[in-house]
């Protein structure tokens, strides 16, 4: 029941999806950091839907791509993408790391969050639109699977780094999402991990392989950024860590299938 309880708490927490309302305690959260990447299997399986009846309706490749670039965030309601614009501001104020996790504290928006959103979406929707062009094109979707399965991918890999990670802040909401988490549950999101990656290198042994490697390249710059910019990660790091993960992986594959 506690664990139900906790994917509850986690899809509360991470997405806009209803979910039963009760009061929660303490010991509802012990395992929620580790429901994270079921959030991503629901939107990578919304995703395929979406590509289907796309397919099946014949929308034009520009259309379907806005709408699978809305979907996340719909489903997670741009929780993600409000962390890595509070990380942009922070990064680029170029203050002390006291100063700058104060930054990120503060509700208003910046320059450098606004410009960074935007040029990051630019990216993500030029690339998708290749990724789906050519995917249709070539009648092979393999490549559309590792992208609907990175979204499951990269909260796992989040999931480890947030436990992991040495934290930012003392009294952050991290801390308290990850403070109570165990054995059980590093071991649930590394299960998740080798899930993801094991399912993705399935679908294509290439495409699964180069975005596991790019994946854990953008893990040892993100430990060393947030290190360095911010004494540790936060929860808002963790935000950045999805976009920008999820951004490198539908890079990555939209390159791929352009090569190969």
């Amino acid at each position: 029941m506690r664990i139900i309880k906790s994917i509850i708490v986690a899809f509360s927490l991470y997405s806009r999806i209803p979910m039963p309302v009760f009061t929660w305690q303490e010991k509802d959260m012990k395992h929620a950091i580790s429901a994270l990447p079921l959030i991503g299997a629901v939107i990578g399986g919304l995703s395929y839907a979406v590509f289907l009846f796309g397919i099946s309706f014949e929308l034009p490749i520009f259309s379907l791509s806005l709408i699978l670039s809305a979907l996340p965030l719909i489903v997670t309601g741009g929780f993600h993408v409000d962390g890595f614009m509070d990380v942009q501001d922070a990064k680029n104020s170029y203050q002390d790391k006291n100063k700058k996790l104060e930054i990120m504290k503060d509700p208003h928006i910046g320059a450098f969050a606004v410009i960074s959103v935007v040029v990051l979406g630019m990216i993500w929707l030029a690339f998708i639109y290749s990724l789906l062009s050519n995917a249709i094109e070539k009648g092979n979707n393999n490549y559309l699977f590792i992208y609907m399965t990175s979204f499951f991918l990269v909260r796992a890999m989040c999931g480890l780094t947030s436990v992991y990670f040495d934290k930012a802040k003392k009294d952050g909401m991290l801390n308290a999402e990850t403070g109570s988490t165990g054995s059980i549950d590093k071991a649930v999101l590394t299960i998740e991990l080798i899930a993801g990656i094991a399912l993705s290198i399935y679908f294509n042994l290439i495409g699964g392989a180069v975005c596991t490697l790019g994946l854990l390249l953008f893990t040892i710059y993100y430990k060393y950024m947030c290190d360095s910019a911010f004494g540790g990660v936060t929860g808002d790091t963790a935000g950045y860590y999805v976009c920008a993960g999820e951004t490198l992986i539908v890079v990555c594959l939209a390159i791929l299938n352009l090569l190969i």
